[in-house]
């Protein structure tokens, strides 16, 4: 998984975030199912189907369509849930933090890809 920054432009003042890409479909199939609370944002692409089954927190959900518009937004869904959209091509989840702002619908998304340090990649590798 790479590390994207992600920045909300569709507001006055833009919400910053790190999230994991997850490209491949066993990374989008694993999504967010064992990751710690503490984890940042996750990208799925290509995606249009997300489902919280076997997942034990809540998450936040934003479907996104090809332009960055945020076409649909959900917070805390919980447990045993399924969600789609047809147009969104990705979808970005988290662990639920209401204490922390999350997308809206007609929120406009500009991903700027960072690329990862040799230490975070050598972490990444043995991981996997």
């Amino acid at each position: 998984m790479d590390l994207v920054q992600t920045v909300d432009t569709g507001r006055r003042t833009p919400v910053r975030m790190s999230l994991a890409w997850a490209a491949t479909a066993g990374q989008r199939a694993r999504g967010l199912l064992f990751s710690p609370p503490a984890q940042g944002s996750l990208a799925l692409f290509p995606c249009r189907d997300v489902h919280t089954f076997g997942m034990r927190r809540a998450i936040d959900v934003a479907f996104v369509d090809a332009r960055g518009m945020v076409v649909e937004s959900h917070r805390c869904v919980r447990p045993l849930h399924r969600m789609r959209n047809r147009r969104a091509v990705i979808v970005v989840e988290r662990i639920s933090r209401a204490d922390e702002p999350w997308f809206k619908e007609g929120d406009r998304l500009a991903l700027t890809v960072c690329e990862q340090k040799d230490s975070e990649k050598k972490k990444e590798e043995e991981r996997r």
